[in-house]
Order: C-alpha cells, then sequence, then structure tokens
C-alpha cells in the first residue's frame, strides 16, 4: 500500500489568541472578538477561557453575557490576523511546499515525500509546535492532526484542542469515526445533520454506514451522496493542492453591519471608506487590479440594492475605488434604512506596470508600497487622502503587532 501522509494544522481559537499574545493582560480571561460590547454583531471568535462557559461563534451578545457575565469584548484587528497567518505560512513552508490553505487560520501539509512513518510524522508536528511558539508567540498554540487523508487529518486535528496531537490510524479509525458526530466532519453542517435526523433518522455514523450508495445517490444526489457515503467510512482522495496550483482568485469583498440602521450617507460613508481600504489592501497585497467594482447594501427588511461599475481600465487604489462609490452613492436614493454595507471587487488581473497618463496617478501607484507598510504597522487609515480627513474613523484600532518585511 502506498505510504500517504497528511497533516492537518489548525490554530487555537486564533483570532482570541492573537488579540491574547498582542494584550498580555487578555491572557486567561475569557474574551470575545467581536464587535463594540452591546453592538447587533456577533461572536466571531472566543477564547479558550469563554468556550468554557458555552461560548462560541455565531452567538449574539446577550447571549453570550448570559453565559458568560465577565466576558470581554474586543474589537476585531484584521491586520493583526493576516500577520499571524502570513508568519504561519512561512513556517509551514520550512517543512514542505506541498502546503495548502484552507482558511486564516489553518493549513493542510501533505508529507508522503519527506515522511516514511508516523514516528517521523509526529517528529515534524512537534517541530511544527515549536516553530509556532518562537515566530508566533508563547500564547500562540496549534492543534494538529495526522491521517493518510484531508478527512481524517481535519478531523484529528478537533479531538485534542487546545495545543493537541492527534493520530488516526488503522488501529484506531474506525473508533474515532464511530465515536465523531456526524457535525465533527469537515462538509457536513448542522443543516444536513438536521435533515438526516429528521428525515431519515440518522442521527450517527453508525446509522449513516446503514445506508447503501445507492439510497444516498436517490436522496442527494449523484456528488453528496457519495460523499456522504465515503464520510462515514473515513475515505478521501483529494490531494493537498499548494496557493500555487488552485485557480486565481475571481473576486475579492468586505462587508459591515451597521450599529443601526440608517439612511445617513455620511454614516455609510464612514464604513465604505474603510470597506474600501481593506479590500484595496488585499488586491495590492495579491498584487491584483479590478475592472469591475460593485457597491451593495442591505436594507432594514433585508432586500438588497446598491450599483454596480465596469470600468474603462483597472485599479487597487484605496482613494479611486472609494470615489467611485462616494459619487455613486451621493446621487442614489435610498429606499429604506441601511443595514449593512457591502463593497465586490470582480473581473480581475495580475497588477501590471503600465504607466498612467496622468502624473498624480504615477504618484499613486509609487506610493502604494510605503503607505501599506506604514498603515501594516500603525493600523489602516494612519496615512490616508487629505479628502477623507473630515469623516471619522469607524473605530479606533491599537494593533500589537508591527510587522515589518
Amino acid at each position: 500500500m502506498t505510504w500517504r501522509c497528511i497533516l492537518h494544522v489548525d490554530m487555537d481559537s486564533f483570532f482570541a489568541t492573537a488579540e491574547q499574545q498582542a494584550n498580555p493582560s487578555l491572557r486567561g480571561r475569557p474574551i470575545v472578538v467581536s464587535g463594540k460590547e452591546g453592538s447587533r454583531s456577533v461572536i466571531v471568535a472566543s477564547s479558550k477561557e469563554a468556550k468554557k462557559f458555552g461560548v462560541k461563534t455565531g452567538l449574539l451578545h446577550h447571549e453570550a453575557k448570559k453565559l458568560c457575565p465577565q466576558l470581554i469584548f474586543v474589537e476585531p484587528d484584521g491586520l493583526k490576523y493576516d500577520f499571524l497567518h502570513r508568519q504561519l505560512i512561512n513556517v509551514l513552508a520550512q517543512i514542505t511546499d506541498k502546503v495548502e490553505v484552507f482558511s486564516i487560520d489553518e493549513a493542510f501539509l501533505d508529507l508522503s515525500d519527506c515522511t516514511h512513518n508516523l514516528e517521523q510524522a509526529q517528529e515534524v508536528a512537534r517541530r511544527i509546535k515549536t516553530m509556532v511558539f518562537c515566530d508566533l508567540g508563547e500564547w500562540v498554540t496549534c492543534s494538529i492532526g495526522i491521517a493518510e487523508n484531508k478527512l481524517l487529518a481535519k478531523l484529528a486535528s478537533d479531538k485534542n484542542k487546545p495545543n493537541g496531537l492527534f493520530i488516526v490510524d488503522q488501529d484506531n479509525i474506525d473508533q474515532t469515526l464511530l465515536e465523531s458526530k456526524l457535525t465533527d466532519f469537515c462538509g457536513l453542517g448542522p443543516r444536513t445533520a438536521k435533515t438526516l435526523d429528521e428525515d431519515f433518522g440518522i442521527d450517527s455514523v453508525s446509522r449513516l454506514r446503514e445506508l447503501k450508495i445507492e439510497k444516498l445517490v436517490s436522496l442527494f444526489g449523484h456528488a453528496r451522496g457519495l460523499f456522504l457515503y465515503n464520510l462515514c467510512r473515513g475515505l478521501d482522495n483529494s490531494p493537498v493542492v499548494p496557493d500555487s496550483d488552485k485557480d486565481e482568485v475571481k473576486s475579492v469583498s468586505r462587508s459591515h453591519t451597521l450599529p443601526q440602521d440608517t439612511f445617513n450617507k455620511d454614516e455609510i460613508l464612514v464604513v465604505l471608506m474603510h470597506l474600501c481600504e481593506s479590500l484595496a489592501h488585499e488586491l495590492r497585497h495579491k498584487k491584483l487590479s479590478a475592472k469591475t467594482i460593485m457597491i451593495y447594501l442591505r436594507y432594514e427588511d433585508f432586500t438588497h440594492g446598491g450599483f454596480r461599475l465596469t470600468l474603462p481600465g483597472y485599479i487597487n487604489d484605496t482613494y479611486q475605488i472609494f470615489m467611485i462609490g462616494y459619487n455613486r452613492l451621493m446621487k442614489f436614493v435610498l429606499p429604506k434604512g441601511v443595514r449593512l454595507v457591502g463593497i465586490y471587487a470582480t473581473n480581475l488581473i495580475e497588477s501590471f506596470k503600465q504607466q498612467n497618463l496622468f502624473a498624480l496617478e504615477n504618484k499613486f501607484d509609487q506610493l502604494s508600497p510605503f503607505l501599506d507598510k506604514i498603515n501594516d504597522a500603525y493600523g489602516e487609515l494612519t496615512i490616508k487622502p487629505a479628502f477623507l480627513l473630515n469623516l471619522k474613523r469607524l473605530r479606533n484600532k491599537v494593533g500589537g503587532f508591527r510587522p515589518t518585511e
């Protein structure tokens, strides 16, 4: 049998731990990353200490406070998390070039070519933990799963959290699968689990195994039925796909829910300004430019509106993107109170070095890399166009990291 070894690295309570690493006074205390306390935001992430009280992602603020009255709310800092993410990927790249970034806080590694047995794989996992400690901070930990495929490796990484290490091999694969809840598996969410339980009486892996593949295909279609059949048996032949082998990015988007519904365009512009900065920063970081910009609004009754503009050329400059939204929004009649503001950039190409016709735009292109470094270090919009000085910041940011190249 061909040796295959997949390792899944999952950062523990990543956003919350990043805040505790940046601010030692938060360490050991129950914190959540979310909007300002009392706002309409939901919990984005909770610390290990908060999880002990049952506080989890998706809860409303009053629900979380009821579970843990001493809960501390920390507003999210995307630049901080992005910096730690890049540090993590740099660590993993020192182990193998076969690294698939699965999300901002997790990744798969294919160790098939650089290990020959599980003992060697365990040693690699321990080395990664040490490197995370040294490069990301003493409060930052990760949990690691080792198995013969991605499905099992991801399942394993969740077994001994936090700071865990779990191996699924031929001796314990069946026990591991049967002891897992259906919602423990990647790709089987609460909605599917509810359908399986309520419509078919399937509430466990063992019950799911009782259905033949023909029955699953007839109920859920070929692709989904086959997935469920393989899932409960721990079968998965999907490869680890490094970023360099993945399809190009199709779009970049940002959105923000307002504290209250509003018709006030000044309030909407404050949010839009910050979204444009975050979106443009990602475009520049990924060396992309956009031809189509869409501003979308969600109204108080959850209907949608907005506008879309396809440009004659490509842009990734914060000010230019913001001005597109500004000019259109000022002419736009709001039919209802606005609940959410979003911006979407698509029709992307890899940025090219074509010289602009106008000297001012050339200056923006030349300045952008330096402005990005300053804003990375001291917080977004530390430096911004003078035009935006009359708009208040969406929130005050205190960055805990100052990344340097």
